[in-house]
């Protein structure tokens, strides 16, 4: 598998160093101290020709071209891509101490020298010290980056945690819609300087300093669970999976209120005591004297107090990055008040959420669940746009 040389011209080589995305680019990796920055540039018409004939591509419908400055070895891998591809196509723009290794090969990292492999074929490179290297790629025949993988997505937090049941893994820093999800956030247990306590959308773009795992954003009601609301003018509960559009709902402060939307979904519970926040909470009777019945919410979905203690204020900042107010009442999620239980019943279950009228789409309510226990509703653009929920 031999190296193609002068894959670009002195001028297309000293166009691309001198462009400022690759300094300011090449500045991220020497101030964070990562050992690799992503980025893209323009693709102009002379490394267009360049890349189409060195390579045999067509790069007619591609405007901008995968990049990345990087120290240090990389170990060997596979890489991998958010679409199937048929070789990897990458060009090192400088001269760099070590060996690039491709299956049995090995070869000089030398500046302006391409290279072309099949899909599945393991490659590394070594002895490279501490000088960086800049690449044009790792990409694929359709111009996107590959690489190893960089984003794990899991089906719940416990698995993201324990890192098992993988859903897939991509080498892009992107967030892409996967298992029909569409919103997710990090496992605590990620190597990388994006925040854990943000729910991240698809087409967000994280740091790209490390390896993240994701797990779906989930708080909501478990099927069953009763919602104080006025049917023929009679203030009764309902189960909230027989809510629907229209429906009366009794909020803390506001009256009733019409229900908007609902949404459906599952969640996969585990079967121990762990206080994650992608899970169901048992909330008893005995625990809160306002419940008639035993509520089942998942960890973050909120339980609305007055008054919370200095180690609940840091617990929800620890999840959520900071306090929020709902009705003059403190949120209080469930996998940070000790008085929630890990429901350890093991199984998937259905579980439901809802949004009331609102002129502001991203405010909620207080209701009243499961016999008088005041908790929050969901906002309108939280349950249409980021709930990975189906709405009904």
């Amino acid at each position: 598998m031999p190296a193609i040389e002068s894959v670009l011209s002195p001028e297309d080589l000293e166009y691309i160093v001198d462009l400022p995305e690759v300094g300011e680019a090449w500045a991220k990796l020497d101030k964070t101290g990562n050992d690799r920055v992503y980025f893209t540039i323009e693709l102009t018409e002379s490394i267009r020709a360049a890349l189409e004939a060195r390579f045999g591509l067509d790069f007619s419908g591609v405007s901008r071209i995968p990049m990345r400055w990087i120290k240090g070895d990389t170990a060997p891998h596979v890489d991998s891509g958010a679409s199937k591809f048929e070789n990897t196509y990458l060009v090192y723009l400088n001269d760099s101490p070590g060996e690039f290794l491709i299956g049995s090969e090995s070869y000089p990292i030398t500046q302006n020298t391409g290279y072309m492999f099949n899909e599945g074929t393991s490659h590394s490179t070594a002895n490279t010290g501490f000088v960086t290297r800049l690449l044009l790629g790792p990409m694929n025949e359709l111009a996107e980056p590959v690489g190893s993988s960089v984003i794990f997505y899991y089906p719940s937090q416990a698995d993201a945690l324990a890192n098992t049941n993988v859903i897939t893994s991509y080498s892009s820093y992107t967030i892409i819609l996967t298992a029909g999800y569409t919103h997710w956030r990090i496992a605590t247990t990620s190597i990388g300087t994006s925040p854990t306590n943000v729910v991240y959308n698809v087409g967000d773009v994280l740091n790209s300093d490390g390896s993240y795992y994701l797990y779906p954003n989930t708080p909501c009601f478990l099927e069953g669970s009763t919602i104080l609301c006025q049917i023929d003018g009679i203030e009764t509960y309902m189960p909230v999976e027989s809510l629907k559009k229209g429906t009366l709902v009794k909020t803390a402060l506001n009256g009733f209120k019409e229900v908007v939307a609902v949404a459906k979904g599952e969640i996969t519970n585990p079967g121990n005591d762990e206080r994650i926040e992608n899970r169901l909470y048992k909330c008893s009777k005995e625990k809160y004297p306002a419940l008639t019945e035993d509520l089942y919410i998942t960890g973050c979905h909120s339980i609305l107090e007055h008054h919370i203690t200095d180690k609940q204020r840091e617990g929800i900042i620890k999840h959520l990055g900071k306090i929020y107010v709902t009705d003059k009442k403190y949120r209080l999620i469930a996998c940070v008040d000790e008085r929630a239980e890990p429901w350890n019943s093991e199984g998937t279950y259905i579980i439901y959420h809802f949004a009331l009228e609102n002129e502001d789409i991203r405010m909620n309510y207080g209701v009243y669940a499961g016999g008088g226990l005041l908790v929050e509703t969901c906002p309108i653009l939280n349950l249409k746009e980021r709930s990975n929920m189906r709405v009904l």
